[in-house]
């Protein structure tokens, strides 16, 4: 098959349909095994929920390696079957780290070990069978999820080099995970998380081991070797059991949860700080900020209502409230002249509209005021003030968000725009900040709301955003990026634990985190920001990782 389109398998006599299939299924002492490929894809459609593999079912590779030193091992299995090496791939320790002790373990100079292991990773090749089995189930919108014993920088190659990633649903690696297969704990981190039930579930892996602890879960199992399936369907299992680490994250999230409630509730107007370095360390307070509860309203899901209609009330309560543009500062505090800019109207006009305060057509002159307040590049701006021809990628990007979600977002005069946000992203120059938000995660977490918010709209956006966020992971030791970080990668599919632990050991004890500097006035080097900001998001992370 070339295509991306497979016709319905014809029958065969072994299995006349899948009603057959599934009375199979549950005569889970049988083992069954399969040669055709049309013969597993009816088994797997009777599953909704497939996780596959990597190395050995997506992926072929040659494990004999001969390179320029004579000795020590050639076979990089040695490598990877080595207790050493499984630390790596559940990111205890670095891949340096790792190889400088195989080297000695092994006694095989720590270059041909690189060079092998290099050389391993470049052999790596599609197994078209099974990418006719994800393209086929794919159509027929099964669930597909990939867990994979995988170190980080392996990981990262593979997903710039092939295309397959495309097919699946959610993503889960060992050393994101910071736990591996045949561990009970990886099998039972990925059926919670991605919410599937047990019993309609199939693992594809070429491990027996692997297959073994599935089958103890009570998952159904194919073992995958040599063009082989060899299928089990499954009996009674012991998944689902509650441990003392679920109890106590659910602990940390209700202290996360009454702690941010109490403050919003006592300050609905969220109350920033002010200072020179971005952890606010002696910062001053400055109550008289709007974008703030504005950014909380958007990016936490599970505020009650009586909060959310106090902070709606708040962002209401400004000099502009009949034009429906606002300011970055509350009308009492705005310095003589300030403008009203579009990041601040686009977020609350975008909120307001989300949960039926205003009606959408009420927006659309003012939307079209926005398209219209463009530079000479055609780039929207960030001031209602042409004499302000400011530009920032965030800004941009979320003006985008509001155009979308009215229904102007496919305006021709908003190509430029577009393009300029693609071009902030896939030249890297997102690593400097941009002009309002100096955290490169900041704009890739707005970026990803754009994304999955309009699924279809800017398709050419997701594979290099998912490429930086992998490549970001753990990168800086600050709270609020790591839970921009864990939120834009999940939304994406991919889940990042390595943040998300870390995150969680950073809590305080009264259930908030330390304050961070989302945003900055450049021309005085001002951060603000506040612990209400960075516990929001920290929070929305424990709801999307729970």
């Amino acid at each position: 098959m070339t295509s991306d389109t497979i016709s319905e398998p014809p029958k065969v006599d072994r299995l006349q349909s899948i009603e057959v299939t599934k009375e199979e299924m549950v005569r889970g002492s049988e083992t069954t095994k399969y040669h055709d490929f049309r013969e597993i894809l009816i088994v797997l459609e009777g599953y909704e929920t497939i996780i596959f593999d990597l190395g050995g079912v997506i992926l072929d590779w040659d494990s004999i390696h001969t390179t320029s030193m004579p000795e020590g091992v050639n076979d990089v299995k040695q490598l990877l079957d080595h207790p050493i090496w499984r630390d790596l791939e559940q990111g205890s320790v670095s891949k340096d780290l790792a190889l400088s002790l195989l080297s000695s373990e092994l006694q095989t100079p720590y270059n041909k070990l690189k060079e092998i292991l290099d050389l391993s990773v470049a052999s790596l090749r599609e197994n078209q069978t099974m990418m006719e089995l994800l393209k086929a189930l794919h159509q027929r919108n099964k669930k597909i999820l990939c867990l994979s014993n995988i170190d980080m920088e392996s990981f990262s190659l593979l997903y710039e080099k092939f295309e397959f990633w495309k097919y699946f649903d959610g993503i889960y690696t060992s050393a994101l995970l910071q736990d591996r297969k045949p561990n009970s704990s990886a099998f039972e981190y990925v059926i919670s998380d991605s919410s599937v039930p047990v019993e309609s579930t199939i693992l594809v892996d070429d491990k027996a081991e692997n297959v073994a602890q599935a089958e103890q879960l009570g998952l159904s199992t194919v073992k995958y070797s040599n063009q082989e399936f060899t299928y089990k369907a499954a009996t009674a299992g012991n998944f689902g059991k509650k441990d003392n680490a679920t109890a106590a994250f659910e602990n940390k999230k209700e202290l996360a949860r009454s702690y941010l409630n109490s403050r919003l509730r006592k300050f609905p107007l969220c109350r920033s700080f002010v200072g020179n370095d971005v952890e606010l360390i002696a910062s001053t307070d400055f109550s008289k900020e709007i974008f703030s509860t504005a950014v909380i309203l958007h990016s936490l899901s599970s505020l009650p209502e009586d909060i959310v209609m106090a902070m709606s009330r708040e962002t209401l309560r400004h000099d502009g409230k009949n034009k429906l543009r606002w300011c970055f500062y509350k009308s009492e505090v705005r310095p003589l002249g300030f403008p009203d800019d579009l990041d601040t109207t686009s977020m609350i006009l975008s909120f307001l509209v989300k949960n039926n305060e205003i009606k959408r057509d009420d927006t659309l002159s003012l939307a079209e005021d926005m398209i219209g307040n463009r530079n000479k590049n055609g780039i929207i701006q960030v001031y209602f003030d042409d004499t302000r021809p400011r530009v920032d990628a965030i800004v941009a990007t979320n003006v985008l968000y509001f155009l979308n979600q009215v229904g102007l977002g496919s305006r021709k005069e908003l190509i430029e725009t577009e393009d300029f946000i693609f071009d902030f992203l896939t030249h890297d120059i997102f690593l400097a900040g941009t002009r309002y938000y100096p955290a490169p995660d900041v704009f890739l977490f707005f970026l990803s709301r754009l994304i999955i918010h309009f699924p279809g709209r800017f398709d050419r956006f997701l594979r290099p955003l998912t490429e930086r966020l992998i490549a970001r992971v753990d990168l800086t030791p600050y709270a609020l990026e790591r839970a921009l970080r864990v939120i834009a990668m999940k939304n994406l599919g991919v889940v990042n634990r390595i943040d998300f632990l870390k995150l969680m050991d950073s809590q305080l004890e009264d259930g908030g985190w330390p304050m961070y500097g989302l945003f900055i006035a450049p021309t005085s080097n001002t951060y603000f920001g506040s612990r209400e900001l960075c516990s929001s998001f920290a929070l929305e992370a424990m709801n999307l990782m729970s």
